[in-house]
């Protein structure tokens, strides 16, 4: 019997396996030249090796996606062919990106973050600069303020006082991301421990990493 029970025990201390299709990919990329400002994507990774990729776009992208011990690899071939390179430790964390669109590279970071059945932005606020294209400042001190748990509403200002976190209805995704659509306006942004990056295009495009509160 204590065999069986030593066993049982050893068995529920192993590590869960690693299981790809439960995280996704946030991330950035910038201009390597010319006016730079940076945007944010996402790569949700799907069943038989399918993926969607995730940016300001009106729509999603679908590619495919392949899985070593030491990358991940995500590929879209056609019209918006694209491919987004990223090398894993062996504890499956992102050491290094790499991205080009057609014949443009970027420079690119990734992060492959669990996937959350909670909201991890909900009740929680940010605060840090915003910065328009040409890496200017645009808003220092603008504050992120994402609605209570159960809701996915947000807003953001400089004032505190003046926010309306009902105002912005927003797509959670992997449960520690966000994409708002409005118009011609799009905003998604992701939390990767205390810090919220974001990125707006909106006329011009903006962007900003901020810390929470």
């Amino acid at each position: 019997m204590s065999g069986c029970k030593k066993d049982a025990d050893s068995q529920h201390d192993q590590p869960k396996p690693f299981a790809i299709t439960e995280h996704f990919v946030a991330g950035t990329l910038t201009q390597k030249s010319g006016t730079k400002y940076t945007s944010v994507f996402f790569i949700q990774l799907l069943e038989d090796n399918k993926a969607l990729f995730v940016n300001s776009a009106s729509t999603n992208l679908t590619g495919t996606y392949t899985l070593t011990e030491t990358e991940l690899t995500f590929e879209v071939t056609g019209g918006n062919a694209r491919i987004a390179r990223f090398n894993l430790d062996k504890d499956k964390r992102i050491t290094s990106a790499y991205y080009k669109a057609l014949a443009t590279e970027y420079d690119a970071t990734g992060e492959l973050l669990s996937v959350r059945e909670t909201n991890e932005l909900a009740g929680k606020s940010f605060k840090g600069v915003e910065f328009k294209m040409g890496e200017v400042s645009n808003r220092p001190g603008l504050i992120y303020s994402f609605n209570k748990g159960g809701t996915t509403t947000y807003g953001s200002g400089t004032d505190s006082k003046t926010i309306d976190n009902t105002l912005n209805n927003y797509t959670p995704i992997g449960g520690s991301g966000f994409k708002y659509v409005s118009g011609n306006s799009v905003e998604l942004g992701f939390l990767s421990g205390k810090k919220l990056t974001v990125f707006r295009s909106s006329g011009l495009y903006y962007y900003g990493k901020y810390d929470q509160l």
